[in-house]
């Protein structure tokens, strides 16, 4: 059993992770020695959409997504730019997609006005810096989900989507803003390291990738 120290996600209680014995297989995520199974069905989260986090359990849950699914099970791949996720920083928004009362992926958010600890510059625009769906229920409409759910959240702002941008996600966006012409000048690709010099309207950029 490896206790875990999840700070950033400020949860009131004791999280750690157990493997078998070998440390090579995973099994759980325990909070206050309860599991907390990613595979279970939540009966408070029988309602599909997407929800913000709030919880100690629903933090473990993300937790359990971003830091143990996605890096273990659907192993990111370098030639589609996708990359590992570090944990959350405390004042990024995150939402879980609950489907038939599982969470089923995530996405988060930092929002306008969030300082990088780095360069000291802040966002102008809140920035979609991750988003995942468990491979099994991939191609049913939940990337695009997140592009609308986003939208809804901030309705009358830009929305930046942190660099690089996974292959799966671009041609998410490039079928979002092929029909919703009306995001096509909202939507921006921006990267922690220089917030003004990397800021790329996305649909200049799938225009050129066309060409």
């Amino acid at each position: 059993m490896t206790r875990l120290d999840l700070w950033s996600l400020n949860i009131q209680g004791d999280v750690s992770r157990l493997d078998c014995i070998d440390g090579n297989h995973f099994i759980a995520v325990t909070l206050n020695d309860k599991i907390i199974d990613i595979n279970d069905t939540y009966c408070d989260r029988l309602e599909d959409g997407w929800r913000e986090v709030q919880t100690d359990r629903d933090k473990v849950l993300f937790y359990t997504l971003s830091q143990i699914v996605y890096p273990e099970f659907d192993t990111p791949r370098p030639e589609r730019l996708e990359t590992l996720y570090a944990l959350v920083d405390e004042p990024d928004v995150v939402m879980l997609r609950w489907q038939g009362g599982k969470a089923i992926g995530f996405y988060t958010v930092k929002p306008t006005g969030t300082e990088i600890f780095s360069t000291k510059e802040r966002y102008m625009m809140p920035v979609v810096d991750t988003a995942y769906i468990r491979s099994e229920y991939r191609n049913q409409g939940f990337g695009t989900g997140i592009l609308s759910d986003v939208i809804t959240r901030f309705p009358n702002e830009d929305i930046g989507f942190s660099k690089p941008i996974s292959s799966g996600m671009l041609k998410i966006l490039k079928a979002f803003l092929t029909s919703r012409k009306e995001y096509r000048l909202r939507f921006w690709e921006i990267a922690d390291c220089d917030i003004d010099g990397s800021q790329q309207l996305i649909w200049c950029s799938l225009k050129r990738a066309a060409l």
